[in-house]
């Protein structure tokens, strides 16, 4: 009896890693058939959604006194593209944002999140400004609100400042694409 209870230990360990693995092999399980389902749609990453957004005011990045307000949004289609100086795949996206800008199809605002604004200048300065005006959410404010858990992030905003469509991760040409197209059929639709 005395071998027995000094197996006990072992026992009860191998135990709770076979209670580990499992719960870790079913959570994986679950979230590769969520993942899946996402991915059927067309491209997960591109997500019609309507949020209707409340007046907000953000500090402007470069004007001491200005902000970036739903004011700025009403009246044209817009996007809002929410980055960060240290985020690596905003970095990626970067390039694709100020062809769009080129293109001068729709105004791009800019939301700095969870970011220093010194940093934040001075990414744009390296990179180039795509942005009508780039807001700071240093706070995470806004972001909260339209449901932001990471960065890049691009919403596609109506005349009427609500978010439309959403883009997680950063932009590649075939989303700018199917903006072009959406933003096409919306000013074929106005006449």
């Amino acid at each position: 009896m005395k071998n027995l209870s000094s197996f006990t230990p072992f026992f009860v360990l191998i135990f709770l890693i076979a209670v580990i693995g499992f719960s870790t092999y079913k959570i994986s399980k679950k979230q590769e058939v969520e993942q899946q389902n996402i991915n059927s749609s067309f491209d997960g990453r591109f997500v019609k959604v309507k949020i209707t957004l409340p007046e907000f005011s953000l500090p402007d990045l470069y004007e001491e006194k200005g902000s970036f307000t739903k004011k700025d949004l009403t009246g044209k289609y817009s996007l809002i593209n929410i980055f960060a100086s240290w985020c690596t795949t905003c970095r990626a996206e970067h390039e694709v944002l100020m062809r769009l800008k080129d293109e001068d199809i729709v105004d791009i605002y800019g939301v700095a999140w969870r970011d220093i604004n010194q940093n934040t200048k001075k990414y744009l300065e390296a990179l180039g400004n795509p942005f009508l005006k780039v807001a700071s959410d240093n706070q995470a404010l806004f972001t909260k609100f339209v449901g932001t858990s990471a960065v890049p992030e691009t919403l596609l905003v109506d005349e009427k400042g609500n978010v439309v469509w959403r883009y997680s991760g950063n932009l590649e040409e075939y989303a700018v694409d199917e903006i072009r197209n959406f933003l096409k059929k919306a000013s074929q639709n106005n006449y």
